[in-house]
């Protein structure tokens, strides 16, 4: 644990990300440090889960209280579970989600605020980290994973996170030896394994993508009404 807040406090210092931002579209190296601020990030942004400032849980409504819900996000899990830290209650529909969010905030990366179109983290440092939420893919337990794609607001980059069972990433991130291994060595630990995974798309490829899904679910309902 102390070893990934160091980690991810050296990633989100001011030297670091003025550096990163400087080189632009550069390929930079990934390092140990670059891999576990990237995977803490993901676990803070791909999840349905709302924070709520201590003392507004009953002064909300139920709408403003959990905007995922209104965006039509449902879990396996029913009812709405929370976790309490310093500032806030995290709320979602599922304990797993809360759980990841919490431990993220545990490291440094917390989660301040979030409706239907934005997302707010906190770093180490106290940086304010602004996204638009673009697309959400819930969970179900067909799919037995769950998405989210998110604009960064000071940098424009969009990221498509993903994140489910490694029976069901395995065959859909690219194949290495690494993920078969780590995932069954933990399985014959008895441990629940999360696999997590990240895309960069260009403004052309999602706008691309967002096309041809909202032909997709034009064309669901369709079939659905015939």
């Amino acid at each position: 644990m102390d070893e990934v807040v160091t980690h991810l406090r050296t990633a989100t210092s001011t030297v670091v990300t003025t550096a990163l931002k400087k080189a632009g579209q550069s390929k930079v190296r990934r390092t140990v440090v670059t891999r576990v601020h990237e995977a803490v990030k993901a676990l803070a942004l791909c999840h349905n889960v709302t924070p709520v400032r201590k003392g507004e849980e009953n002064g909300e409504s139920e709408e403003s209280s959990s905007p995922a819900k209104q965006d039509g996000i449902t879990d396996d899990d029913e009812g709405e579970v929370g976790a309490v830290s310093d500032d806030f209650t995290y709320q979602a529909s599922s304990p797993d989600e809360v759980a990841l969010v919490t431990w993220a905030e545990t490291v440094g990366l917390s989660l301040i605020t979030r409706d239907l179109t934005t997302m707010t983290l906190r770093s180490p440092h106290g940086q304010i980290m602004e996204y638009e939420i673009l697309q959400i893919f819930p969970f179900t337990s067909e799919s037995k994973r769950m998405g989210i794609i998110v604009r960064d607001q000071s940098t424009g980059e969009i990221t498509f996170y993903l994140k489910g069972a490694d029976v069901v990433m395995a065959n859909i991130v690219q194949y290495n030896d690494w993920l078969e291994e780590e995932s069954g060595n933990m399985a014959r630990e008895g441990l629940r394994t999360l696999v997590v995974s990240k895309k960069v798309l260009s403004e052309e490829q999602y706008q691309d993508f967002e096309y041809r899904y909202s032909q997709a679910k034009v064309s669901l309902t369709e079939r659905a009404a015939k």
